[in-house]
């Protein structure tokens, strides 16, 4: 086994990402990537590391709902606001990072396109619903923050971008579970908070 420092592969790798996924040429627009409810989906069916972003007016944004109620240890109450803190380098606000065995797959839990109108209720005091599935937190957190919003998947589909990067060589699936660490570190992204546990 070779125990050499990786340091500086790891810089170079993290650079090429960053090229890769957070700029504004590399987010495409979720309708661009899947213009209809349940056809085709333009990615790969491979793994990789994701980004949702907001891609539509961002004083829509910050005008939205940013509040949520988690449940917290032992059950309590855990007040979270969502900030307008997203590093200068972002190319737009990011709202969710993840990564996946199959990116396709993956954009199509999150958005569960095939399903109009919402799909989760309204919980008075800004309480988080429980989700339909552990797969869709894009959908989910874009129903919460826009709470009124008859038609979330249209607004998604307008104002909701995605980038990716699936070029891991060495040690892949080690790879990805840091990137996607560290990309939610630096990026901050709105709907990947939870609860603690």
């Amino acid at each position: 086994m070779n125990d050499r420092n990786h340091a500086e592969e790891v810089l170079v790798a993290w650079e090429s990402l960053t090229a890769e996924m957070l700029t504004g040429d590399s987010v495409r627009a979720v309708e661009k990537i899947a213009p209809d409810d349940r056809g085709r989906i333009d990615l790969p069916s491979h793994a990789g590391v994701y980004a949702f972003w907001w891609i539509g007016d961002r004083e829509q944004l910050m005008n939205a709902n940013r509040h949520i109620m988690l449940k917290g240890p032992g059950g309590g109450d855990v007040d979270v606001y969502y900030h307008d803190w997203w590093p200068s380098d972002a190319p737009y606000p990011c709202l969710y990072v993840g990564k996946s065995t199959d990116l396709k797959k993956r954009f199509s839990q999150h958005l569960m396109r095939g399903t109009k109108g919402r799909v989760h209720p309204w919980i008075a005091g800004n309480r988080k619903a429980k989700p339909r599935t552990t797969s869709c937190q894009v959908r989910f957190g874009i129903e919460h923050v826009f709470s009124t919003e008859s038609s979330p998947l249209q607004l998604i589909k307008k104002c909701v971008g995605f980038s990716y990067c699936d070029k891991f060589a060495d040690n892949a699936v080690a790879e990805r579970f840091f990137t996607e660490d560290r990309l939610v570190g630096h990026l901050r992204p709105w709907f990947n908070i939870d609860s603690e546990r």
